[in-house]
């Protein structure tokens, strides 16, 4: 088997059990519920991953891994444009991203709630820190003086982190109770999350966007 048909294997268990745990709930998919729905042995299965903790494990790797270079993008974007709004960074990054990785999201805010000590690997605060830290190293490396405090990161989860995942948990629920258009509601989502935001950043440093920032820039 060559190198690509090997990545190619992985990545359709990976997708498989991704989806089934998204539907089903980790517990409830199986090694064997897996290999039938991909159309494939156990046994390759495991010649890849040893165990059904492994592939979640993994899961939560690449998507940790993609949030990081989806934040990388982002910053990208605000350079070259340093007068871009949040609600433009929500509606072209945050949001796409989060929607293309829904399943990944249902399943670590479905598992997270279960005890810690049993299943480490889902701690959805551990997925927090990585994106903070990758947002704090990037800031360093622009050359902007930043400080990891508590006040940021209660406010990074709880008031920007935190509502998209549950924005991307609930929003199909909510269109289909409320008969509602899902484009129109991603919209007035994606404005209400970047004024709030808008605001907590305006109200603590009167800062409200990269060219703000920039201005702040220590010197060299």
């Amino acid at each position: 088997m060559t190198p690509k048909n090997k990545k190619d294997v992985r990545r359709k268990i990976l997708s498989t059990a991704e989806k089934l745990f998204a539907q089903r709930g980790f517990d409830a998919s199986g090694i064997e519920a897996i290999a039938k729905t991909a159309g494939i042995t156990k046994s390759l299965i495991y010649y890849y991953f040893d165990s059904k903790d492994d592939i979640l494990r993994d899961i939560f790797t690449d998507f940790a891994k993609k949030s990081v270079a989806t934040k990388k993008r982002v910053v990208k974007a605000w350079l070259a444009n340093p007068k871009i709004g949040v609600d433009e960074i929500i509606k072209k990054y945050s949001l796409p991203f989060m929607i293309e990785n829904r399943d990944a999201i249902k399943i670590a805010f479905a598992e997270s709630i279960k005890d810690i000590e049993d299943t480490p690997h889902l701690n959805i605060f551990q997925f927090f820190d990585e994106n903070f830290n990758a947002g704090y190293e990037i800031s360093k490396q622009m050359g902007l003086k930043t400080e990891r405090t508590q006040s940021q990161m209660i406010t990074g989860f709880f008031m920007f982190f935190a509502p998209l995942f549950s924005f991307i948990i609930f929003s199909d629920e909510w269109c289909d109770y409320y008969k509602t258009d899902m484009q129109e509601t991603t919209d007035l989502f994606a404005d209400a999350l970047a004024k709030m935001y808008t605001h907590f950043i305006t109200e603590n440093t009167g800062i409200t966007d990269l060219e703000s920032i920039l201005k702040r820039k220590p010197a060299s």
